[in-house]
C-alpha cells in the first residue's frame, strides 16, 4: 500500500480485491455468522486485519481497496466479527491505530497483526 511505484499499487489493489472476492463468495455460500459456523474459528482470527485494520490501512496510505457497496457479506461478517465481545476487546483502538501508522507508514510495532488473536 505504501508503494511509490502506481503500477505496484495497482497490482497490489487488484490482487487484494481477487482475494477479498473469494472470501465475500465463502460467506454467502455459508450462510452462517463466521467462517467456521456460528462461532469464531481459526479463519476468522486470520481474517481479522479484514475486519478492523483494513480502513485504518486505507486511510494511511491514502489508497481506496474497497467501495461502498463491494462485498456485502464480508462487509456483514466484519461488523458481526467487531462487534463480539471477546474481539471487541481485543482490538486496539482505530483512532491509535491510525496515528501509529501514519507516524511508521508499516513499520511494526505494538499493534501487530499478532494483537488480534490475543485474549
Amino acid at each position: 500500500m505504501w508503494a511509490d511505484d502506481g503500477e505496484a499499487r495497482a497490482r497490489f489493489a487488484a490482487e487484494t480485491k481477487a482475494s477479498l472476492a473469494v472470501l465475500d463468495a465463502e460467506l454467502q455460500g455459508h450462510g452462517t455468522r463466521f467462517f467456521g459456523g456460528d462461532d469464531i474459528g481459526f479463519v476468522d482470527l486470520a481474517a481479522c486485519t479484514l475486519a478492523h485494520w483494513l480502513g485504518v490501512l486505507e486511510e494511511v496510505a491514502g489508497v481506496r481497496i474497497v467501495a461502498d457497496g463491494e462485498y456485502p457479506a464480508l462487509r456483514w461478517w466484519a461488523e458481526e466479527y467487531t462487534s463480539h465481545e471477546v474481539v471487541r476487546r481485543s482490538l486496539p483502538d482505530r483512532d491509535q491505530l491510525v496515528a501509529f501508522f501514519a507516524g511508521n507508514q508499516g513499520g511494526t510495532g505494538p499493534w501487530s497483526t499478532q494483537r488480534c488473536s490475543r485474549q
